[in-house]
């Protein structure tokens, strides 16, 4: 009996380092971000105390760090709030889902709470990390149910979805999500840029062979009246009678074929 329980426990012990060895062999890599990134700064007041959220993007406009500074508040309460930032900023470069922090902090309850000034989508908040992780969820996941003001505009993703329907490209909206802040822009395409948007979809090579014909045509249109002119024997000058450029040469002096008068003789 002793020899079998001795055992099962060398047993365990080999089983405990096979899974400790599977565990580390599976280790995901920390993600950094690159040296110069993107983000944006949000500044709110949550209960009368104002509180400085700022963020991080990789290169494809997903969110890889936060900080939080409430620079008004104690020496102990900051230092949380700055540590607190680092642990979630050092999660989600290891890989865990922002989905996943949001679901965790949102709707937690503790001072300041109350009335949000200054964010245009978040109008209250329970806590300051109920707050942070309903801007950052309307940001970065459209989590618009958590928006007391819903962001206007198309997403990135409609407009994406809709242009790869028409087409088989969608790199305008690529773009322009690689060299904008995704979470400054609610992840949705900005009012100035429909105009571009239409601009884009023109071509403006046609457009330029169509200006350049039409005033090749002018032109054109404009050397035959005066070639015209010229047959008919016009000289180009005004009629002082009429003020018609209808003067053509009879014999020494001039003759309008407007009013028929001359230039000073017959």
């Amino acid at each position: 009996s002793d020899e079998a329980v001795s055992t099962i426990e060398q047993t365990h012990r080999v089983a405990e380092k096979i899974v400790e060895k599977i565990i580390v062999q599976q280790q995901v890599e920390r993600q950094k971000l690159p040296e110069r990134r993107k983000g944006y700064t949000q500044k709110a007041v949550i209960g009368g105390h104002k509180v400085y959220l700022r963020t991080g993007e990789y290169s494809d406009g997903s969110l890889g760090e936060i900080f939080i500074d409430m620079h008004k508040e104690g020496a102990g309460f900051r230092a949380m709030m700055n540590n607190f930032a680092i642990a979630i900023s050092v999660g989600l470069q290891y890989g865990v889902p922002l989905e996943e922090f949001v679901d965790a902090f949102t709707f937690t309850k503790f001072e300041p709470s109350g009335l949000v000034q200054g964010n245009d989508s978040i109008k209250n908040a329970t806590s300051i990390l109920d707050y942070i992780f309903r801007e950052l969820a309307v940001s970065y996941l459209d989590r618009t149910e958590l928006a007391h003001v819903k962001p206007e505009g198309a997403s990135f993703d409609t407009l994406a979805l809709d242009a790869s329907r028409e087409s088989e490209s969608s790199n305008s909206f690529d773009v322009l999500k690689r060299i904008s802040s995704t979470g400054y822009l609610r992840n949705r395409l900005p009012d100035d840029a429909v105009l571009w948007q239409r601009a884009e979809q023109s071509d403006p090579v046609q457009e330029l062979s169509g200006i350049l014909a039409q005033s090749t045509s002018d032109v054109s249109m404009t050397m035959d009246a005066r070639a015209t002119a010229k047959l008919q024997g016009y000289e180009g000058e005004a009629c002082t009678e009429c003020g018609n450029f209808t003067l053509v040469r009879n014999g020494t002096c001039m003759k309008c074929n407007t009013c028929g008068g001359t230039s000073g003789c017959s």
